[in-house]
Parts: structure tokens; C-alpha cells; sequence
């Protein structure tokens, strides 16, 4: 990842400036260590590539003495993305900056690094939540038979996991797969008895995951508050919710290609020096790599506005 920063300040405070930044965004990626990274090569066009080898099929059997079996290709798999530029910027007045009490510019700084960070959250869920195997929950069979009754429960969890491992889809490794969902459908899972409460296991888990809230069946559950849902999507207009549980490698995140960090004190463009500019800009791409990675659990909420 290349970085560099943007300033009329002091050259001594642009490597303070970048390592202000990077240290207040990648704490604040809910998707950190969910998806697959790749390279973002200068000067090689606007798109990526992850590439990967395909599991050996079964085709083992007994060997005839003195030959060998008959030898067959690893199958490679090559998916592509396409760079989007995404960034922020905040203009203030110099009067402001210059009568501000101490610390704003850091405060203005953090919630651009944190406003960064969910960006790159957002592109990447909507991205995720485009893909996958649909399951519907309850006993309905498409998004229009969803009712408000289709609530989630952990049966429909135990299914979504049931078609992960008939595709032999890798865990985590702590050998869990993980959960994106919403705080309306969180309330609805997590009245069931199997529920645990993270705060029952923080302390044995080998790695944590931002926002996490709980597990069940084999799936540790991250809240995502910012999943979109579906008004009026399904029966007498309930709104649709989208849980997402996935193994390892389902969605692909290239690293942040030329990310730049912008403070101009005084901005650009006043010949007066009137105002101060501080911002952000990157480029990513994301994929869906195996939409056999994931399920798709789309139901009704509870306490969605249609209850």
C-alpha cells in the first residue's frame, strides 16, 4: 500500500500525519481478516486479480504395481476486480481552526480515518451481500413468500451451515465460520437457548473479530448495523433482512492502492489563505471469489418496521 500525505504544513508532519491516519482506520475495520487481500501493481491497469488452485478432486484409488496412476492438471481459478476511487474531504474555515480548542485537528483527522474505515466496510459488505447461496428462512422458498413471521432462528443457522460443509467450505481458523448480521435479527437469534454471549468466551478465542457479539452452531456472530434492508421487498410489503455466513475466502479486498492523506493549512485556491482543507482518498476493489463460500439467510425481523 502506497501512502503519502498532501500538505501546505511543515514536511516534519507528514509521516506523523500518515501514521495518525493508518493507526485511528485499520483498528475500525469491522471486515479485517474476513476477506482475501491482493496486490495493487503500479501502472497495470485499473484491475486485480486474485488468483487460487482448486482443491484436488476425489480421484484416488488403489495403484497397480510398477505404474503410476494417471496424472490430472491442478485447476487454477482467476477473479477479477475493478479499482473505484473512494474518498472524503472537510473545509473549514481559518478563523474556525484557528480559535478551536486543542485537539480538533486530531478529532477532525480521527473521524476521517474512522469515516475511511467504514467506507471500505460498506464496499466491501455490499459486495459479499451480492453474492452467496440464498437460503430463505422459515418455510419460505422465495423473497416474495417471506412473511412476518419468517424470522430467523437457529434452525435456519444449522441449515446455512449444513450447505457450507456439504460444499467443503474452509473455517476460520479456529474452525468457526462467521456471521454478518443485523441488531433486529441478532434479537431474534439470540433468544435461543444455544446462544452464547461473547462476554461468556472473549478471553479463549485465538483472534478476535471486530463487533462481535455472540455464536451459535459453529458461527461466531459480528453485528453489522449498516447491512441495507429490503423495505417492502417481500409479502404484504415486510421488510427483507440479509444475514450473512461465510468461511474463509469468499470475498476478495485488494490492499488500498495510493492512499493519501490531505491537510492544506491554508487550502488551495484563497488568495486570502480563508480556509483549511483535510480529507482522504484511496482506491480498493472487491470480489466475490466462491459464492459456494457463503449463504445468504434472507428473513423477516421481529422488530423491523413491518412487525
Amino acid at each position: 500500500m502506497a501512502v503519502g500525505t498532501t500538505t501546505t504544513t511543515s514536511t516534519a508532519l507528514k509521516q506523523y500525519w500518515n501514521d495518525f491516519f493508518i493507526e485511528n482506520l485499520y483498528p475500525n475495520l469491522a471486515m479485517k481478516g474476513l476477506t482475501k487481500g491482493t496486490k495493487v501493481p503500479k501502472g497495470s491497469g485499473k484491475t486485480v486479480f486474485w488468483v487460487g488452485i482448486g482443491k484436488v478432486s476425489t480421484a484416488g484409488a488403489s495403484l497397480s504395481e510398477g505404474a503410476d496412476p494417471t496424472a490430472r492438471s491442478s485447476r487454477a481459478s482467476r477473479v477479477s476486480g475493478v479499482l473505484a476511487e473512494y474518498g472524503n474531504l472537510i473545509k473549514n474555515s481559518r478563523l474556525f481552526m484557528d480559535t478551536a480548542i486543542d485537539g480538533a485537528k486530531e478529532q477532525i483527522m480521527k473521524d476521517l480515518a474512522q469515516d475511511a474505515a467504514r467506507t471500505l466496510d460498506d464496499v466491501a459488505l455490499a459486495t459479499a451481500l451480492g453474492g452467496g447461496t440464498v437460503l430463505f428462512a422459515g418455510a419460505a422458498t422465495h423473497r416474495s413468500n417471506i412473511i412476518s413471521a419468517s424470522t430467523a432462528t437457529i434452525k435456519d443457522i444449522r441449515k446455512a451451515v449444513r450447505l457450507l460443509e456439504l460444499s467443503g467450505v474452509a473455517r476460520f481458523p479456529d474452525q468457526k465460520y462467521v456471521g454478518l448480521i443485523h441488531p433486529d435479527v441478532k434479537y431474534d437469534i439470540q433468544t435461543d437457548s444455544a446462544w452464547t454471549d461473547i462476554v461468556k468466551y472473549r478471553d479463549t478465542v485465538k483472534y478476535d473479530i471486530a463487533n462481535e457479539v455472540g455464536s451459535i452452531w459453529g458461527v461466531r456472530f459480528a453485528l453489522a448495523p449498516t447491512i441495507p434492508i429490503l423495505v417492502n421487498s417481500a409479502s404484504a410489503n415486510v421488510d427483507v433482512y440479509r444475514t450473512l455466513i461465510m468461511g474463509q475466502d469468499y470475498v476478495g479486498q485488494s490492499d488500498l492502492g495510493e492512499l493519501e492523506v490531505v491537510m492544506n493549512e491554508p487550502g488551495k485556491g484563497s488568495e486570502l489563505n480563508m480556509f483549511n482543507t483535510y480529507g482522504y482518498r484511496f482506491v480498493v476493489a472487491n470480489a466475490v471469489l466462491s459464492n459456494q463460500k457463503a449463504v445468504r439467510l434472507e428473513s423477516s425481523a421481529s422488530l423491523g418496521n413491518d412487525a
